[in-house]
């Protein structure tokens, strides 16, 4: 029974740790950053990533042992695990959206927004000494929220700190929306030479509610 169970739980782990949910990211990657380790190897999304290394050997333990255990009763049980772990993989972002919005059905605050990174983008130029960020910036409200305050993240340009304005922007309750919105960028020292052009997709946002911030990075 213990077998059975670690077995089990080895590829249910291992697929929390692949799969992606609704905002772009894994169960794996909060659950690295909650323990203090960054995701990937290198800065950003760059190098190696340690959830999915870890959820791949998880797998790659979990199949074979439940295969072994199972096989004399079910003589096709590698097959099914093996597709019942695509169908997972497949329908988990649906299944994640959908269950915060019925666990957070009447929340409020910050603990009730959250921002799709995969959705999202932001383009920059500059004009005078302003750098501007035009964003397209997805944003879920799983609970009462009707506004939120929505900043990108600061910039380092030519070894200057640029930092964005935040701006209130409205969201429908229990929904998701699609907000375009463009923020000035200013520095401590505005240089007329400072300029910059060029975009990124999945861009670092800062969420505020009541005074209240989370960083989506």
């Amino acid at each position: 029974m213990k077998s059975r169970i670690l077995s089990i739980s080895a590829i249910i782990v291992g697929l929390l740790f692949i799969s992606n949910h609704h905002l772009g990211y894994s169960f794996g990657d909060d659950l690295f950053r909650w323990a203090g380790i960054p995701p990937w190897t290198q800065q950003g999304v760059y190098g190696f990533h340690l959830p999915v290394i870890a959820g791949l050997i998880l797998l790659m333990v979990g199949i074979p042992w439940v295969s072994r255990m199972y096989r004399p009763r079910y003589p096709k049980i590698m097959g099914q695990v093996l597709i019942g772990c695509v169908v997972w993989i497949v329908l988990f972002p649906f299944v994640s959206e959908h269950v915060m919005y019925l666990v957070k059905y009447n929340a409020s605050g910050i603990s009730s927004v959250s921002y799709s990174k995969k959705d999202s983008k932001c383009d920059y130029r500059t004009r005078n000494e302003t750098i501007l960020a035009s964003c397209q910036i997805h944003i879920y409200s799983y609970g009462n929220e009707s506004q939120v305050a929505v900043r990108p993240l600061n910039l380092e340009i030519g070894g200057k700190m640029v930092e964005f304005e935040r701006k209130v922007v409205a969201v429908r309750p229990r929904d998701k929306a699609q907000v375009s919105e463009t923020f000035e960028g200013s520095v401590a020292q505005p240089d007329s030479t400072m300029s910059m052009s060029g975009g990124a997709r999945e861009p670092g946002i800062e969420l505020t509610v009541d005074g209240r911030s989370k960083v989506m990075e």
